[in-house]
């Protein structure tokens, strides 16, 4: 009986997927004024920016799910408080979400590198082109083709008109 217990407890932990909701494995901290273009944008529902950093220029790219890439030159305080996650992260509010705007890193959990940067399209999935990894950013950011893990997801604090994102 003892030896059917262990057995029964080791394949049910062996299989277990779970995963913490928000991810420290990788430091971002980010602040934006979310009343001005084109953070504002994230106020719709189901509508995603990737921000990540210029390596080198002191300076990130704010990227819309068009293609339209807008750089922005940071502060003397940005450039030593800035920091990206793995390679940048994904904003907005999800249309399964609580209404609160959520962030992800923007890079693929899978392939875990920064140079698996995901893309965003128009209908809220990101896609990685090293790995062929598809992420539902409307639904938690869950893998949808195939078994890899949840974006890597950071808390966000909503004060007034600046958005925070930090872990």
């Amino acid at each position: 009986m003892k030896r059917t217990l262990i057995i029964l407890v080791l394949a049910l932990s062996a299989c277990s997927h779970s995963y913490e909701v928000f991810s420290d494995k990788y430091r971002v901290s980010f602040s934006c004024n979310i009343s001005q273009s084109p953070f504002n944008k994230i106020q719709s529902i189901g509508y995603f920016l990737s921000v990540y950093p210029q390596v080198n220029k002191g300076s990130y790219v704010v990227k819309e799910p068009d293609g339209r890439k807008q750089e922005y030159p940071c502060t003397e305080v940005q450039n030593r408080t800035f920091m990206f996650g793995l390679a940048g992260f994904i904003m907005g509010a999800p249309y399964f979400g609580d209404g609160e705007v959520y962030a992800y890193d923007l890079g693929c959990p899978l392939c875990d590198r920064a140079s698996a940067r995901l893309s965003v399209s128009t209908e809220g999935v990101a896609s990685c082109s090293k790995c062929g990894g598809s992420y539902d950013l409307n639904n938690n950011g869950i893998c949808i083709n195939n078994e890899s893990r949840p974006l890597y997801r950071y808390r966000t604090t909503l004060n007034g008109s600046f958005l925070m994102i930090r872990n």
